[in-house]
């Protein structure tokens, strides 16, 4: 399955997202320090959004990125993750994909993640 089609699969089973401290290789996220959770059905649209459009890189940066997104399910399991890179790159599920996203909208996305107290730095 390819990036593409596993985010059109993964988000349609999103319940609630969380971000959370650390980027890549900062421990299981479920021991992770919670930034900001979205549960609000447009709330998560505009993260979905914000997160998968734009195009991808076909490779990745070689930073481990500044927070993370995590995705659960109706019974609140994790089924998905993102590194969030600068505030122009998201990494799904990097070490499986390799593939970075280079966001359309880096504003919307600094606005989006600066609503969240523990993240306002990221903001443009």
């Amino acid at each position: 399955m390819n990036v593409e089609a596993w985010l059109e699969e993964v988000w349609s089973r999103t319940r609630a997202a969380c971000v959370l401290a650390g980027g890549e290789g900062e421990g299981p996220l479920d021991k992770r320090r919670i930034l900001g959770e979205a549960f609000d059905t447009a709330e998560l649209a505009r993260l979905r959004e914000l997160t998968t459009t734009g195009e991808f890189t076909g490779d990745i940066c070689r930073c481990r990125g500044s927070v993370t997104i995590g995705l659960l399910d109706v019974d609140a399991e994790w089924i998905g993750q993102a590194s969030v890179h600068g505030l122009d790159g998201v990494s799904w599920e990097r070490h499986r994909f390799r593939n970075d996203l280079t966001v359309a909208d880096p504003e919307g996305l600094g606005r989006f993640l600066s609503r969240y107290p523990g993240l306002r730095r990221l903001s443009t």
